[in-house]
């Protein structure tokens, strides 16, 4: 793999993979004028986001992770045993400390 303007190919036919980006002071990003005034979609995975300018593609993705998450949380329940009582609600107000934590105004 190569990187060239801020882009990584891989060198055997320099297929472009990723691009990185700088967001700017106001949260923006700027993806360059063969976007513009296109319809993005944009879809959060954890901490990531996934741009898209195909609906069909952003919504296969969006049910895939749904499938991916429940998936994932039924192969960890597996793995530990059922949570007890404490342990569940210890867990949401972690999620829920942590989701309003990160809301700034």
């Amino acid at each position: 793999m190569g990187i060239k303007n801020g882009k990584v190919f891989k060198l055997e036919n320099k297929a472009e993979l990723m691009e990185v980006k700088k967001v700017d002071s106001k949260g923006r990003i700027y993806l360059g004028s063969e976007f513009a005034g296109k319809k993005l979609y944009v879809i959060r995975i954890f901490d990531s986001l996934f741009i898209t300018d195909s609906e069909e593609k952003a919504n296969e993705i969006e049910r895939k992770k749904e499938e991916f998450l429940r998936e994932g949380i039924e192969k960890l329940f597996d793995f530990l045993g059922e949570p007890s009582i404490e342990e569940i609600k210890g867990a949401v107000e972690r999620l829920r400390k942590r989701k309003f934590s990160s809301i700034q105004m």
